[in-house]
């Protein structure tokens, strides 16, 4: 199921690589500039961006670490953010077709872990996995800050609240959105390609981690950004 699931991944991913760039989201934007200020401009040695698309994250990231491994699933994406390291001469980013499960980070030698819209995608198993990995990636006082969609099952009246607000703004655009209302549906409920988690959860799962310091910032309605470190 795990292959299936990256092999999915890899195909629609590769599928939105030359058109991704042009998308209009506002939210994901806000959440991209948001985790840009909250990086900062410290130094870092090395720095992952996990599911990095075309570089939203780590073409910013080039100029505030010496070294950056960004990692997609997707070799379409990989060759986008290629193309744009190369007409921007950036040499310190090192492009990798590779999956969070798939990859191997030596312990200790990672001072930022990042991902944005990403970790929606793994299971419930998969998310404990990624969290106890970026603890053992990253050295002392290393951070992980990462964007996603953040909302739970419908158990709480947060989660139904966001639910019901993206429905809204899906009805809003007529018959196009009431077709996504329909696949978005699809994926939530059988949890087919989107399996979203709430803030609470995420920060259960990395303080059970040893991760302190750690803050959730809701962004937009669906969204949110959690930045934790490690002591």
């Amino acid at each position: 199921m795990q292959k299936a699931g990256l092999y999915l991944q890899r195909v629609v991913w590769s599928r939105r690589a030359t058109s991704w760039d042009e998308m209009q989201n506002p939210g994901l934007q806000r959440v991209v500039d948001e985790m840009i200020e909250l990086i900062g401009d410290r130094p870092l040695e090395f720095a992952i961006d996990l599911g990095c698309g075309s570089g939203q994250l780590s073409i910013p990231l080039a100029t505030k670490t010496k070294s950056v491994l960004a990692l997609d699933i997707a070799p379409k994406m990989i060759d986008l953010l290629n193309e744009k390291l190369e007409s921007q001469k950036i040499k310190n980013v090192q492009a990798v077709v590779g999956s969070v499960q798939q990859y191997g980070v030596t312990n200790g030698t990672v001072g930022l872990v990042c991902s944005n819209y990403v970790l929606h995608h793994l299971s419930d198993k998969e998310k404990q996995s990624f969290v106890h990995d970026a603890f053992r990636w990253l050295h002392s006082g290393g951070e992980l800050i990462f964007g996603d969609m953040m909302f739970g099952r419908g158990a709480t009246a947060e989660d139904r609240a966001v639910i019901m607000d993206k429905v809204k703004t899906m009805m809003s655009k007529g018959p196009g959105g009431y077709w996504r209302i329909a696949k978005n549906g699809f994926r939530y409920l059988f949890r087919f390609q989107e399996k979203p988690i709430s803030q609470a959860s995420w920060v259960t799962l990395l303080s059970n981690a040893g991760f302190v310091e750690i803050e959730a910032i809701r962004i937009v309605s669906e969204a949110g950004i959690i930045r934790a470190k490690k002591p």
